[in-house]
Parts: structure tokens; sequence; C-alpha cells
């Protein structure tokens, strides 16, 4: 395998080099997209934002496609409900990088013409999904009424784990995707050897000529994803073992944090180690970033 590295700015999984950073990548997000909508696509430009949601890490890709702005985003934890909240964001911030919003456009009398926007969601989670639709109005505090002029954002998700094969359409007529789930399926059921699970795919002749071009790269991507996917399950089994998550609230209204704190600290310190940042800790705790801190700074 070569050692080629993939020229990025920022930490890109294993999902947004095949489809946005090699050089395979833009045949390779044509083909995603006409598997999942069954059009073919003539014009392609990239269009990621390299800041949206201040992610460090980036498993999300964004093109524009015949005018039309098509995002598709990998998950590979529980299901997030909140994926057309953020795709309002991402949509908003593209237009206005694109200076659609500036006064002299907006307020110019005519017709602002913009891309139309379309989102998915490739689920990869361990966990039986729920919905393959997800729309911002289920977020909204009032129920919607039939005649509200309300704003709507459907992001369409697709389960892409490679056990749905025969269920999945998209899965079976996108070789890339295909081969992309199949390595991520390998990974697991080496429980994470990684190595093994790229040359398992080199064996069947998946994703050949990419691995063979970035296979160290591949498995240093897919350690990372790996430990965080991980650590993230030990977390939550660990917090409702010892009722972490439930102490800390119980422990907020009566003003102080109860519970295990020492070993709550001992947990967190772990998951730092393994690279997880404050902000993610918070993320996965549903807790104050400041109570992240101050548990990370006991003396255990």
């Amino acid at each position: 395998m070569s050692e080629q590295k993939i020229n990025r700015k920022v930490k890109d999984t294993v999902f947004s080099s095949l489809f946005y950073e090699c050089e395979y990548a833009v045949e390779n997000a044509k083909e995603l997209y006409k598997a999942v909508r069954g059009r073919t696509v003539n014009e392609i430009e990239k269009c990621r934002l390299e800041d949206v949601l201040f992610r460090e890490r980036k498993n999300d890709i964004a093109y524009v496609m015949d005018k039309r702005l098509v995002s598709f985003m990998e998950h590979q934890s529980t299901e997030n409900p909140n994926m057309p909240l953020r795709y309002l964001l991402y949509a908003a911030r593209t237009y206005e990088r694109e200076n659609l919003t500036g006064a002299k456009v907006l307020y110019s009398g005519r017709l602002v013409r913009i891309p139309k926007p379309e989102f998915y969601v490739l689920y990869n989670g361990s966990g039986e999904l729920k919905s393959t639709e997800l729309r911002l109005s289920d977020a909204f505090m009032e129920e919607v009424d039939q005649d509200d002029n309300s704003l709507e954002i459907k992001v369409r998700v697709i389960d892409i784990n490679f056990d749905k094969l025969i269920q999945n359409e998209a899965l079976r007529n996108c070789k890339p995707l295909y081969g992309y789930s199949y390595l991520i399926d390998k990974t697991r059921s080496y429980k994470g050897d990684t190595e093994k699970a790229v040359w398992d795919c080199m064996d069947h002749d998946i994703l050949k000529e990419y691995l063979e071009f970035y296979g160290s790269e591949v498995i240093n991507m897919l350690n990372i994803e790996y430990n965080e996917e991980d650590a993230r399950k030990y977390l939550v089994r660990e917090s409702r073992e010892d009722g972490f998550v439930d102490g800390w609230k119980q422990g907020q209204s009566e003003g102080e944090v109860k519970g295990e704190a020492k070993g709550e600290a001992k947990m967190l310190k772990k998951l730092q180690k393994l690279g997880n940042s404050i902000k993610q800790l918070s993320v996965m705790f549903e807790m104050p970033e400041s109570e992240i801190e101050k548990l990370l700074a006991m003396d255990i």
C-alpha cells in the first residue's frame, strides 16, 4: 500500500476522503447521487463548508449538482433528530458564502435564484433505524397547522449498514458506497483491527484501487473513527451502570454534583486521552463544558 497522503486541511473521515477528497471523489459522489436519486449528474462543484458548526472532523460532503445543493452526511452513532436544524444552518451559511445575502442582491427587486437544497443522512450506526425522514417541523415548540406559512426542511435517512444490503437499493447500485459499507462492517467484525479489514477488502477486490493508493492513510483514519465509536459506547454503558447522568442532574437540582465524582472524573480523563475534546464530552454527557472541565481538573 502506498504511503501517499491525502491532502486535506481538516481531520477527514474515510467517508469524506472517498466521496470528497481523493481523486476519485467527484465521480464517486456522482455515482452516489445517482444511486439514491436516480438522476445522472452533468455539472458538479464542491461547496463543503470547512468550519460548519465548528467541527474539527468532517463526515459530511456537499456539492452543487446541476443547480441543486446536495449534501450527504454519514452518521455512525445513534440517530440524531437534530439533523434538519443542522442542515438549516448549513444551507444558510452556504448561501451566505455565495454572496446571495448581500443587500445589493436581496433588495434589488429581482428574484434571487438559488440551488435547490437536498439533504441526506447515511446512517451507519449500530441501532435499528427508526425513521427514514426527518423534518425540521418536528422540532417546533408548537405543532404546525396545514395552513401555516412555516419553514420546513426534510432530510432523507438511508441505512447503509452492510447487513441492510438486500433492502437498500442505493447500497447495491453504488459500488463506492457498497465498498465503504463493507469496509466499516469488517472493521467492526474484526474488533477494530483496521489493517485486517483493509486487507480483507483488497483480497475481495473491494475498493482495491483506492486502498492500494491510500491504504496507510485509511488505516489511520479508521483507527481514529473506531476508537471514538468505541469510546462513546463505553461512555454510554458506564454512565448507565453508574447512574452518572441521573446523579449529575440530581446533584444540580440540589446545588451540588453528587455520586461517584472521582469515578466520573477518572472515566472522563480516559475518554479525553482517547482524543475526545471537552466540547465532545459535553455533547456526549449533555453537560456544560464548565462542569466537564471541573471534573477533569479533579485530583484523583
